[in-house]
């Protein structure tokens, strides 16, 4: 039970909870949801909803375009958005990352909108109060509600080099903790097209020391980051896809789909650019792109044939609306067939999960008077994606029924939590619950799933939950398989998700 006291600390509202009965012995229905005390968490959370990575019309219609989606950007405008949360969530961000986000350049296209700040903020005050109910909690030392949780967690936050899973993290901090930070206006500054010029070495983002920080947001060494394979090592991942795409399998299905791309072509020519690798496979097209059209204009009301040249057809909408589906599916099928490749799986999921399992392992000793584990990773869909893969999610075992097309919307969150069922001390006191978007996730023998019967659940705690050692396995699994550890290439290799995405 949660009440709610107004107080004069502004908006924010402090969160008292009752927590009579919390200590309580849970039922099986409680734990795979809320029961127990969670004693660490592992947020994973998608960026916000942003703008189109790129412009998909005619030449001669991209300003029209880019002008429209520099009206969905936060007001006055993304510096001033930035500044307002560094005071309070200042990036700390790693030299090797070279002075710069990957995202910038083609603004307003890849950017963070209005509406993708007020999910990762709302995100956080649902966070909020779920941990005050459920979490963690030193004994009372008087203080407000947000410096109870701060003096109960230790509050860590990472992101990729990406304004935009930056201005997401601070976003759910903001939420969280409730500063309210951003305060939007109603006219938007016109900033440079050059954002890049604007913040050229990250020094918009303040200082991670200064007295007003609560929580750094860090971007960390490019050579040992865990969050985006796809730029920690670009050549090894290229390689590994490679070996995905030209296998027989693929290249036949993703032939299948060659008219599907020559349509969207049609009606989106961005689709096709000479000179651009994309290392897709035969349909020729980058996938991700052609969803982001149709994913982007439906979370703002706009029309798919908005900005074509058949922009007032009515049967160009309507066949616009006829290829959603299948373009969507056909990125979900692309990315299954990447996530089945074990080496490839491995090298993206598997350090992070590995980092979580440590942590995990250390939660368990520590006392009720020490500060345990919130770590948010603000992070993009296809981390999720091979999470939920290496984790070996039970609904992505099942072909017939189509759960396996899943893909992670902006503002997805993965968690991880550590709960402890049981007073006493042991291998079995704790479990690790894990929620996507709230709703409970089972962990299956995935990678040896035939589709022959019922997947095999891999956990032994109650409701098939897993222990921290169902855990470890499989992580040591999957990179046994994978064949991990690999060696990182020399970081001077250029993204590859920069050239993919």
């Amino acid at each position: 039970m949660v009440a709610y006291l107004i107080t004069t600390r502004g908006s924010r509202l402090v969160r008292g909870v009752c927590r009579r009965g919390l200590r309580q012995k849970s039922t099986d229905a409680d734990i795979s949801r809320n029961g127990g005390v969670v004693e660490g968490v592992w947020v994973f959370a998608r960026h916000g909803d942003r703008t189109p990575s790129r412009p998909l019309c005619a030449p001669h219609r991209k300003d029209e375009e880019a002008a429209f989606w520099r009206t969905k950007l936060p007001s006055p405008d993304p510096v001033t958005a930035l500044k307002m949360l560094s005071e309070r969530f200042p990036p700390d961000i790693h030299p090797s990352n070279l002075g710069k986000f990957l995202d910038v350049e083609r603004r307003p296209f890849g950017f963070l909108t209005k509406l993708g700040i007020e999910q990762l903020n709302t995100n956080g005050r649902r966070f909020f109060v779920r941990y005050e109910q459920h979490g963690h909690r030193c004994p009372s030392t008087g203080l407000a509600d947000t410096e109870s949780f701060m003096h109960s967690w230790d509050v860590k936050a990472f992101s990729t080099n990406y304004l935009r899973t930056v201005l997401s993290a601070q976003c759910f901090l903001d939420g969280l903790l409730g500063t309210n930070c951003y305060k939007p206006v109603e006219s938007h500054t016109e900033l440079d097209d050059d954002v890049s010029r604007l913040v050229p070495d990250h020094s918009t983002g303040g200082d991670a020391n200064k007295e007003s920080a609560r929580v750094a947001v860090k971007v960390r060494d490019r050579a040992t980051d865990n969050l985006n394979a796809f730029d920690r090592n670009p050549q090894l991942i290229k390689n590994l896809i490679t070996n995905v795409i030209t296998s027989e399998d693929f290249l036949a299905q993703d032939s299948a789909a060659a008219p599907l791309a020559a349509r969207l072509a049609n009606y989106l020519p961005g689709l096709v650019r000479k000179g651009r690798k994309t290392f897709g496979g035969p349909s020729g097209i980058n996938w991700i792109e052609a969803t982001d059209h149709f994913v982007c204009r439906s979370s703002h009301g706009v029309n798919f044939s908005r900005f074509s040249e058949r922009e007032h057809e009515n049967r160009a909408e309507c066949t616009l609306e006829a290829m959603e589906h299948p373009t969507m599916v056909h990125l979900a099928w692309r990315f299954r067939q990447w996530y089945q490749n074990a080496p490839l799986l491995a090298e993206i999921a598997s350090p992070a999960l590995r980092e979580i399992l440590e942590q995990m392992q250390g939660t368990t000793d520590l006392g009720a008077q020490e500060r345990h584990p919130f770590s948010v990773y603000s992070c993009h869909d296809v981390t999720i994606l091979a999470l939920l893969y290496g984790l070996g999610a039970d609904f992505l075992a099942d072909e017939g029924k189509g759960d396996w097309r899943f893909w992670p919307k902006y503002g997805t969150t993965l968690v991880f939590e550590l709960v402890r069922i049981q007073d006493d001390a042991g291998k079995s006191s704790h479990v690790v619950r894990v929620l996507l978007n709230g709703k409970p996730v089972r962990a299956v023998n995935l990678m040896d799933y035939k589709g022959n019967g019922p997947p095999e659940y891999v956990g032994k705690g109650p409701m098939n939950m897993l222990t921290v050692a169902d855990f470890e396995k499989i992580i040591d699994k999957l990179e046994d398989i994978g064949g991990m550890p690999h060696e990182l290439v020399p970081k001077e290799e250029p993204s590859f998700m920069k050239l993919y995405r």
